[in-house]
Parts: C-alpha cells; sequence; structure tokens
C-alpha cells in the first residue's frame, strides 16, 4: 500500500462521482425511508474516507497515460525549483501550502470553538419547570434517557442543541404550549440519540483538512440538510398524520419567531430546529409528506442504489492512472554501437516456424512467440514468409 499523487488524483476524482451519486439518490423519499437512522450517514462517511484514505492497494492496477496527464505529473513531481540549495517540486510546494491551511483553519476552528463556549457562559438563561416535565416525557416516547439540560435565554433566536458531553437545548425565553415544547424538546434530543453533533464536528474538521477540495464544502453542506431531514423521518414515522401536521407547524412558527429577533447568539455548530434556508425548509417538509404517504411501501429499489454505490467505491480502488515517459535517447546511446531500436530501424521476421529479429537489414537471432508478440505490441512489424 502506497500514496501517490496519481492515488490523491483519483480519491479526488472519485469522491465527487460517489457524492453526486448520493446527492441524486438523496432526492428519493424511499432512500431516506427505506434506511432511516444512520445509512445517510454511512454513505456519505464512507464517501469522505474515499478522499481520507486515498491509497493504492496491491490489487490496485496502474493505467499508463502519455501526453497531458504525463506532462502535469512531470510539471509537479520531477521538474524542481530552488530556493538557496533546497531544490522543490510543485507538489512539495503545494503539500507545505496544503499544510499551512490545514493548521491556520484548524486553529481558527478551535478558537472559534472557544469563544463560543466563552459566550454560552455570559448568557442570561433559566431553567423551567415546564420544560422538565415536557422533557420527561420525551425520555418516556424515546425509551433512552440522556442527561440533558434544558435552558431558555433571551439571546437565542431559535431552539437548537449544544454540546457533546455536556448537552443542552437552548431555547428562546418565551411562553410555549406544551404540544409545541414537546415537538421542540422531542426534535432536539432526536439529534442527541442520533450523534448528529459529533457527526457535525467531525464533518467541520474534515473540512479543515480538505479546504482546497470544493466536493468537501459540497458534502459537509449537504449532510447537514440530510440530517435534518433524517431526525424529521425518525420523529414523524411513529406520528399520524395530524400529529405530523402539528409538527410541522411547530417548525413554522418557530422560523416565524426567530425572524423577528434583530440581535442574537449564533452557534454553528449547534443543531436548530428551524434553522435553514427557504429552499431547505420546503424540502424538509415535502420529504415528511412524502414519507406519510409511502408508509409501509418496499425499498428494494433503494437497496439496488446501495449495492451500486458499494460496487463502484470499491471499483473506485482497482485502477490508478500513472505517467508515462520515453526514455532520454542519451540515456540510451551512451557510446559507440550503442543504440536505440526503433520500429524504423528492425522488424520481426517469420519464417519456417521461426520468429527473427531483424535490426537494420542483420540479424539471424531466433527469438521466442512470446517475445515476438511483445514487439508487435510495441510497434514492430511482422513479416511472413
Amino acid at each position: 500500500m502506497q500514496i501517490t499523487f496519481s492515488s490523491i488524483l483519483m480519491a479526488v476524482f472519485w469522491s465527487g462521482i460517489l457524492s453526486g451519486m448520493i446527492y441524486a439518490v438523496r432526492k428519493t423519499c424511499r432512500y431516506i425511508k427505506s434506511f432511516g437512522i444512520g445509512c445517510i450517514v454511512l454513505v456519505y462517511l464512507f464517501c469522505m474516507a474515499r478522499v481520507v484514505v486515498p491509497i493504492d492497494f496491491s490489487f490496485t492496477k496502474g493505467i499508463h497515460l502519455k501526453g497531458v496527464f504525463s506532462d502535469i505529473c512531470d510539471f509537479l513531481n520531477i521538474k524542481k525549483y530552488y530556493i538557496g540549495n533546497y531544490g522543490l517540486t510543485m507538489t512539495n510546494i503545494f503539500m507545505v501550502v496544503w499544510l499551512l491551511g490545514v493548521v491556520f483553519l484548524l486553529i481558527r476552528f478551535a478558537r472559534e470553538y472557544r469563544s463560543m463556549c466563552k459566550a454560552l457562559k455570559h448568557l442570561t438563561v433559566r431553567e423551567d419547570a415546564q420544560c422538565s416535565d415536557i422533557l420527561q416525557e420525551v425520555f418516556a416516547v424515546k425509551g433512552k434517557k440522556k442527561k440533558v439540560t434544558v435552558l431558555k435565554s433571551k439571546e437565542i433566536p431559535v431552539p437548537m442543541g449544544i454540546g457533546i458531553l455536556n448537552k443542552k437545548i437552548l431555547l428562546p425565553d418565551q411562553e410555549y404550549k406544551d404540544d409545541k415544547l414537546y415537538y421542540i424538546l422531542l426534535h432536539e434530543y432526536t439529534h442527541f440519540l442520533n450523534g448528529d453533533l459529533l457527526i457535525k464536528v467531525l464533518v467541520h474538521i474534515f473540512c479543515c483538512i480538505f479546504w482546497w477540495n470544493p466536493i468537501a464544502y459540497f458534502l459537509s453542506r449537504d449532510l447537514d440538510r440530510s440530517l435534518e431531514v433524517k431526525c424529521d423521518l425518525c420523529i414523524t414515522e411513529t406520528l399520524s398524520m395530524k400529529e405530523t401536521a402539528e409538527y410541522l407547524q411547530t417548525i413554522v412558527m418557530t422560523l416565524q419567531a426567530s425572524g423577528k429577533k434583530k440581535k442574537f447568539l449564533s452557534i454553528d455548530d449547534a443543531v436548530a430546529l428551524g434553522r435553514g434556508k427557504k429552499d431547505e425548509i420546503v424540502e424538509r417538509f415535502e420529504y415528511v409528506q412524502k414519507n406519510q404517504a409511502n408508509k409501509g411501501r418496499s425499498g428494494r429499489k433503494t437497496l439496488v442504489w446501495l449495492a451500486l454505490f458499494c460496487i463502484v467505491w470499491v471499483a473506485s480502488y482497482s485502477f490508478v492512472p500513472l505517467p508515462s515517459f520515453d526514455p532520454d535517447i542519451r540515456d540510451i546511446e551512451t557510446g559507440p554501437g550503442i543504440y536505440e531500436i526503433t520500429p524504423q530501424k528492425g522488424y520481426v521476421l517469420y519464417d519456417a516456424g521461426n520468429y527473427y529479429w531483424i535490426v537494420e537489414g542483420e540479424s539471424d537471432n531466433i527469438i521466442s512467440e512470446s517475445y515476438a508478440n511483445q514487439l508487435e505490441n510495441s510497434g514492430f512489424e511482422v513479416r511472413r514468409k
């Protein structure tokens, strides 16, 4: 196993192909409904893994290419540019820029996360008995109990869940009806059960590492939308049509309330009930409605898509392009009587069951049939008597 320029190039290429496949099938409601919790995230992580693991395995076959590809590889990996006494290839320079970018973005992410934690400590928050009671109902419905604190704050514009270890649900400081509060807490608690916050942080780090790859940002954005859709479908799967309508109405009311707030705290790595652009909210509603209409139907078509995805993912490691160069003539003709034998200077002669390699009209050397075939594949003419 090894990592090469070509293997990195193939990783970027195939991650783009795989992400396109995921995006296409994600648009079908059956795909999300049939696999439900975790499967969408799984295939996205497989796609990201294709970028993270750009390895040539023992079964990987190299395909030698000449022309533009070889010229690019020559420019990036062979030609050296000297800074004082240090000779660097363009690949070396790109690697240095890449690592500097990674360090900068990770430090910035750490500072932003630290600033967010400090901002949260300075929030004016209060606990609420109504929230505690409704949260117990959510625990009973989900059948799993995690340590979660529900707090209200005037600086919070929209209900959101934060924290990987110390989990909190932050709510705008306002009055809620019991049914609306139930759906809000159910949504945020479902995110905690699904581990969505941890996934968001890992994807953020993934984007910091592969900042130069536009596909990383596409995956990050679309995965974020998929997490919200997945959460909605997980909740509405057991709800009636009436309860589903109430749940969607809660999202709309949350959006309307958040739009009236002018100054508020923004937390990027949180999971919020109503955050997102208009088309994203509409997409969530469409998935929920289609899911209600398709309950109980078969997801065999989705299995075919998943099988196809796995086949393509494995096959993406089966071959890798390699540069191919003609040797410098000076490395061949190193002295008198030593010269390059080209198809213009020689040919293969088949006579009386034997193969002869004729070079510049003179040779009586008998060669094997397999070697004759190799010469023919290399462009040498085979003449038969």
